[in-house]
């Protein structure tokens, strides 16, 4: 997403611009804390390749009814739809209080411990970032690299919260299965990327040019471009001047599920993993400051993943102390109902057994409706405002890229959370959702295309249309990349990659976990939905939790 002279870079967001979903399992619990009463995620369907997914196909619906006994009793006219088949309020909210699309599409896991279904704000966050970095390299917007800032926060925090929710379902990390997901979400569209342009450099362009292709091929192909820049920072500017970006984030990708299960195995660490990645956040800060003030060269401390790591960090931390958080409300939930693995708690973690941890995530979320528009705002201006990257340090050296991944980082947790509700539907309106989705191929194909753009097209039309014609350009090619061939590569990937089986289940244990979601109960006639398709054993129980009339509870 450029360097010196550019810059910028989810199932599947992955590339930090798509991940795949890893979903599937029953869920168990993290050390030392209660299980997890509410559902893990919903399994993944084969061959849709979103990082949150369609519910899937063939699912059987388990029904329950109840009626409420006594003579001349009125069933309450309550509608629970909503939370059940994804059907949403006004408002964009489910009847669980859950943002739309955390319930009813089904999917991945935001967060490690919730349901998650397709949220197609971030896909819509995802899609102004790559148009922000577009325009940068079209010399239209100064400050849109700042695009792979918040690509780098958002990956970090839905990969987290994916392999947080596989060792929540399984009890481990397959890192076979992940980097098999990785190479078929990442690698087919890059190699074509890569071949394409092979053929056209040693057809159209002269013998430097093919050599300067031949070098960045190599260290792509091998992802350490972005070392590679730092040292050659104007090497690539025909056809990968961008994929610098790319090998940051496959770095980031073969590291952090090693470390992260490191981690896991130690009680202690574990639950210090929010506190441990903000530390090593505010040390990579640290660390690049104290090599701006040495006077190092700003190509070094762009490029290379040591002095970019902490947008990523701040995106792992996010995942994991939401999904802390979740656990501590539900624990506390589970011991004052006194009845293990039925919560009655409520997500913020409120009410007279919230412990620190809930009051401070109920206080957060009370706030996202003012500071996720801040946030943005706040992101905005700075798009509008900051220098140009180069091979000189500047102010977002030290301390700038920090913050920037800060304030991404509140917006992801609003839009998250689907407060406000406004924003919520306006950055996931279906054409940037859509964009979203397709966002790896337009950001593969946008750097060539702005190439040509800006020498063929800005002396002609002006440096306002010439953007726009590039946009539709590389939307082109992405929906090409996206139909053609992403899909139907992820249509072959290897079930047992996909993590959607479960553990044995033990004789006469509870309907799995990993097949239920929490259902809004009122006190009248109601069908309870459970997604997915349901395997009962030869002794099995269902437990159901109603609240009192009047109570205003919900069933978890």
């Amino acid at each position: 997403m450029g360097g010196s002279s550019g810059a910028g870079s989810s199932a599947f967001v992955d590339i930090g611009l798509e991940d795949l979903g890893d979903t599937g399992g029953i869920p168990v619990p993290w050390p030392a804390a209660p299980p997890p009463s509410g559902p893990p995620p919903w399994p993944e369907p084969g061959g849709n390749p979103r990082h949150r997914h369609a519910a899937p196909a063939g699912a059987m619906t388990a029904a329950v009814t109840r009626r409420r006994g006594g003579p001349g009793g009125r069933p309450d006219r309550r509608s629970t739809s909503a939370g059940q088949d994804g059907r949403t309020s006004q408002d964009g909210r489910t009847s669980q209080g859950a943002p739309a699309g955390d319930v009813g599409r089904g999917g991945e896991a935001r967060g490690g411990t919730r349901p998650g279904g397709y949220n197609p704000a971030l896909d819509g966050l995802r899609a102004i970032a790559v148009l922000c970095v577009l325009c940068y390299h079209m010399a239209a917007l100064g400050g849109g690299y700042l695009g792979v800032d918040v690509f780098l926060v958002l990956s970090g925090f839905l990969i987290t919260g994916l392999l947080l929710a596989e060792r929540d379902r399984t009890g481990g990390i397959s890192l076979k299965a992940f980097y098999v997901r990785r190479a078929f979400r990442l690698m087919p569209a890059y190699y074509a990327f890569v071949v394409i342009g092979a053929v056209l450099v040693v057809l159209l362009k002269t013998r430097a040019d093919q050599l300067d292709f031949l070098d960045n091929a190599v260290t792509s192909l091998l992802y350490v471009n972005d070392y590679f820049r730092v040292f050659r920072p104007d090497s690539g500017g025909a056809w990968f001047g961008h994929v610098w970006s790319l090998s940051l984030e496959e770095q980031f990708y073969l590291l952090w599920p090693v470390v992260l299960v490191a981690i896991c195995r130690r009680e202690a660490l574990a639950r210090r993993l929010p506190a441990i990645l903000l530390g090593g956040a505010v040390a990579v800060a640290v660390w690049r400051a104290a090599l701006a003030d040495l006077g190092t060269s700003g190509n070094r401390t762009y490029f290379a993943l040591d002095t970019r790591s902490d947008s990523l960090l701040i995106g792992c931390a996010l995942a994991a102390w939401l999904r802390a958080s979740r656990l501590e409300a539900r624990a506390r939930g589970s011991r004052a109902d006194g009845a293990p693995g039925v919560a009655t708690g409520t997500a913020a973690g409120t009410g007279t057994a919230a412990g620190t941890g809930e009051r401070v995530l109920a206080r957060i979320l009370a706030a996202l409706p003012v500071a996720g528009p801040l946030a943005l705002i706040a992101l905005a201006v700075l798009v509008l405002t900051v220098p140009e990257n180069g091979a000189r340090t500047t102010i977002m050296d030290r301390g700038g890229y920090t913050g920037v991944a800060l304030l991404a980082a509140a917006l992801i947790l609003a839009l998250d959370q689907g407060r406000p509700a406004w924003l919520f539907r306006a950055i996931g309106c279906g054409p940037l959702a859509w964009l979203g989705r397709i966002s790896y191929g337009f950001y593969l194909w946008h750097f060539p295309v702005t190439g040509f753009a800006g020498d063929k097209l800005v002396a002609r039309l002006g440096r306002g249309p010439a953007t726009v014609v590039a946009g539709l350009l590389a939307i082109g090619l992405a929906a090409a990349s996206y139909y053609l061939l992403e899909r139907p590569v992820q249509r072959r990937r290897p079930k047992w990659a996909s993590g959607r089986s479960a553990p044995a289940q033990a004789s006469g244990a509870a309907v799995p976990a990993a097949r239920s979601a929490p259902v809004a109960a009122p006190a009248g006639e109601t069908t309870l939905r459970l997604p997915g398709a349901v395997s009962l054993g030869r002794e099995t129980t269902l437990r159901l939790r109603f609240p009192r009339r009047g109570s205003g509870g919900q069933a978890r």
